[in-house]
């Protein structure tokens, strides 16, 4: 039996990422701990008690929505309530559950904008060793098509045979797509070219109901929202050391263009990095520059 947890704020983000964990639950199956983390004063027995109360409650409301009510009996529920923020505090529960999968709802966050201690989720895939998925709004339902991307020569068993689990059924389909710049082109491109092929074949031994794709686009980020919207993906799944990119994969930006990747669950498996000095620094440029288009648009009269 796996654990998932789940992050509860009683926001709606947090209750749609449960109604998902619930499913997922069923499929694998898997037991759910209910996690909440307290930024506010310190919890009284009364406080806990009544918590633990609308956290019991919130469960038993979610557990038969859009499952059986056979399905929904197997679930088993947990709930843990901590005294520390959850950036602070979500990897030692991870530890201590011996967690597979954490399950949030999806926050849209500009990364020049916050700080690792305020971070929401998908801004800290780096700080958590078991991988974390991301539930955007509206109805949900577990994968059938499922795009995986990233760095191949970094993934292997460990993190690639779980995924066969989270399809909706075991016949699910993987994509699994590599993009490398346009601009190579000369004998040592070749090579590189040649070795991300070799990487993208050893990795699909893993999913054998997979094919892959090795793509020429110099914008990882957008190349990828197209490639999964081609593909109709359900869920995509993002393995990549650039922590830069996971960061701004999230960026509100892309909700004004309704981006394809920011309507379907994300799975951040747990290999990236923290994001480079140099990109902290051109995300705060262009916020800048951002702030003060804003404020001459501002200005202008008719």
């Amino acid at each position: 039996m796996q654990t998932i947890l789940v992050p509860i704020d009683f926001s709606a983000a947090a209750e749609n990422a449960l109604v998902y964990a619930n499913k997922l639950a069923v499929r694998l199956p898997a037991e759910i701990v209910l996690v909440y983390a307290n930024t506010g004063p310190t919890l009284t027995t009364d406080s806990r008690a009544t918590l633990l109360r609308s956290l019991t409650a919130l469960a038993e409301r979610l557990r038969y929505q859009q499952l059986t009510r056979q399905d929904g009996r197997r679930i088993n529920y947990h709930f843990h309530l901590s005294a520390e923020p959850l950036a602070d505090c979500l990897e030692v529960l991870v530890a201590g559950y011996r967690a597979a999968l954490v399950v949030a709802g999806l926050t849209l966050t500009d990364c020049a904008t916050v700080t690792a201690a305020g971070a929401p989720l998908n801004l800290l895939p780096e700080r958590v060793s078991c991988p974390v998925l991301l539930v955007p709004p509206g109805r949900q339902e577990l994968p059938g098509r499922l795009v995986v991307a990233g760095d191949f020569a970094r993934l292997g068993s460990a993190q690639l045979t779980p995924l066969a689990a989270l399809g909706r059924t075991t016949a699910a389909h993987f994509d699994l797509v590599q993009f490398y710049p346009e601009a190579l082109g000369d004998s040592a491109a070749s090579k590189q070219v040649l070795a991300l092929s070799k990487s993208l074949q050893a990795a699909q031994q893993y999913l054998p109901n997979s094919d892959t794709h090795l793509l020429p686009d110099d914008d990882a980020l957008e190349g990828l929202s197209e490639f999964c919207e081609r593909q109709q993906a359900q869920l995509l799944v993002l393995g990549t050391a650039d922590g830069c990119l996971v960061r701004r994969f999230f960026n509100p930006h892309y909700r004004r263009t309704n981006a394809y990747h920011l309507r379907i669950p994300a799975l951040l498996l747990p290999t990236s990095t923290l994001p480079t000095a140099a990109c902290c620094a051109s995300c705060g440029l262009r916020q800048a520059a951002e702030a003060r288009l804003m404020a001459r648009v501002s200005t202008v009269t008719f």
